[in-house]
C-alpha cells in the first residue's frame, strides 16, 4: 500500500512541475540581452522568420510558442540591432489572427 502511495504522490508531483514549466520558446527569448550580436541571437534562436533593414539597423522576426507548455501562445518575438549589428532593443507581441475578405 505504501508503495502505490509513494507512485502516487510522484505522479502528482510531476504533473504539477509539467503543468508549471516553461515552453522552450519562452526560455530561449528570456536569454536575448542588449549588447549581442547578431550571430549570438541566431545561434540563440535560430533562423528568423524576417529580416528588415533601414539606415539605422536590422529587425529580425521570430514566431515562438511562449508561456506554459499546457497552454502555450504564439507570439511574434522582434530583435532590433543598431549599425554594428548589436542587440539595441527586443519585445514580443501577440500576433493578431488574420482574417479573410471576401472580394465584391
Amino acid at each position: 500500500m505504501k508503495k502505490i502511495k509513494f507512485i502516487f504522490v510522484v505522479t502528482l508531483m510531476s504533473l504539477a512541475i509539467w503543468s508549471c514549466s516553461s515552453t522552450r520558446g519562452t526560455i530561449m527569448i528570456n536569454k536575448v540581452e542588449i549588447g549581442m550580436t547578431q550571430e549570438d541571437v541566431r545561434h540563440l534562436l535560430g533562423k528568423p522568420m524576417y529580416k528588415s533593414a533601414d539606415v539605422s539597423g536590422e529587425e529580425w522576426g521570430y514566431r515562438k510558442q511562449v508561456g506554459k507548455i499546457t497552454e502555450p501562445e504564439e507570439v511574434l518575438f522582434i530583435v532590433l540591432f543598431d549599425e554594428q549589428g548589436k542587440v539595441i532593443a527586443y519585445d514580443s507581441v501577440k500576433e493578431r489572427p488574420y482574417f479573410h475578405r471576401r472580394q465584391l
